[in-house]
């Protein structure tokens, strides 16, 4: 302090400097709750903003809660029936158990295509213990209809076995007839899943059969067609640990599920519902579908049209282009799958592992001059043969 500083001029300097601080103070903190309001205000709205626009069958609450729904009505009524199948005392009861058996796996089926559909918006181990519990469910389910074919003793043919009695014979023939309803429309089935495979590949390996199973596995160095007689609409198609393969699948189908491929082509039809892609290399697909997620996949072209903005995840060295494939028929199949108009989102993907604002670097769209030209199955008749 100037020693010739009056006391109380210096009291009164250091009184206003410290008001004038204080004064700063109070301003500097109502300019930030002033922001801090604002924040939360425009947060609200854009929370009501949302909510209002939002679908509310994209929820993840609301799909968890149907689901389970669902689930415990299957599981309920399965009880009762297995409880049924334990006690059946003849071949009428048989049938008719048969028969709703039946009707449960149409259930799960739909079970199923909830959890397809809604694989675009669900998080993985969601999505992942979903599909575990209805492959459970329709595994269970058709072990159930698997008890109720008939022992070896009983033929194909019908032919029933020589009685004492004439009542027990009656009873053996309506068995017989169940019997071979029972493996006539299984074998329609396995029929369906059998593969028409080039004639060189024919006669080294064919697809896996399983009554559960609908699509192409374990197989390499083969070209694959299959035709809308091969393809059932209502069930899943699946394409697993395929190598060097060249796939057409010609015609409409509810989902397409992919896993394990390393350089192969899958060419395919109009999928009614969703597309999942998992663990898949140096390949190329021609896809049409509402919903298209891509999992664990590397150096693969993806030919598309979809209703929504494909998703990627883990995924890095892919390249997007406009959907090419085409053959007799698939403007009809496209029309009765929504799916005729093109939409343009192919080039607008998602990759939930990137969350920064600019361009994600683990995918791009294809050149135009890099693209391929649009490839049928009648390119592959000409190549090698009918």
């Amino acid at each position: 302090m100037d020693p010739n500083q009056n006391p109380s001029q210096a009291y009164k300097k250091r009184h206003f400097r410290a008001a004038t601080l204080e004064k700063k103070r109070a301003v500097m903190e109502e300019r930030l709750q002033s922001h801090y309001d604002s924040y939360l205000r425009d947060s609200t709205i854009r929370k009501s903003q949302t909510a209002a626009i939002a679908d509310p069958r994209e929820s993840l609450d609301a799909f968890l809660a149907v689901f389970s729904q669902r689930r415990e009505e299957i599981c309920v009524c399965f009880a009762e029936k297995k409880a049924a199948l334990l006690s059946s005392p003849n071949v009428e009861d048989v049938a008719s158990l048969k028969v709703e058996l039946e009707s449960l796996l149409l259930e799960v089926g739909k079970l199923q295509k909830l959890v397809a559909d809604s694989s675009f918006y669900l998080p993985t181990y969601t999505m992942q213990s979903a599909q575990a519990t209805v492959t459970k469910l329709k595994e269970e389910v058709e072990t159930a209809m698997s008890d109720l074919l008939p022992k070896r003793k009983f033929s194909f043919r019908g032919k029933s076995t020589t009685t004492k009695t004439a009542s027990f014979q009656g009873i053996q023939d309506e068995q017989n007839a169940v019997v071979n309803n029972s493996f006539q429309g299984i074998q329609d089935k396995q029929d369906a899943v059998v593969n028409n495979s080039s004639p060189g590949n024919q006669d080294k390996q064919d697809d896996a059969v399983n009554p559960s199973f609908q699509g192409i596995q374990d197989m390499q160095d083969a070209v694959l067609v299959r035709d809308a007689k091969d393809l059932e609409e209502d069930r899943e198609f699946r394409l697993s640990n395929l190598s060097n393969c060249r796939v057409y699948l010609q015609g409409k189908f509810t989902t397409l599920y992919v896993n394990k491929l390393r350089n192969c082509h899958v060419y395919a039809g109009p999928v009614t519902g969703s597309v999942l892609i998992e663990e898949v290399q140096g390949s190329l697909f021609m896809l049409a579908s509402h919903q298209i997620r891509i999992h664990s996949t590397t150096a693969t072209d993806f030919y598309l049209r979809v209703r929504s903005r494909p998703i990627v995840e883990y995924t890095k060295g892919v390249r997007f282009a406009p959907y090419a494939f085409h053959y007799s028929g698939i403007e009809k199949d496209l029309q009765a799958a929504n799916l005729m108009e093109e939409t343009g989102l192919w080039e607008s993907v998602d990759d939930f592992r990137w969350l920064r604002a600019v361009q994600s670097p683990n995918w791009s769209v294809l050149p135009s001059d890099q693209r391929i030209s649009m490839e049928g199955p009648s390119q592959f008749e000409a190549e090698n043969g009918p």
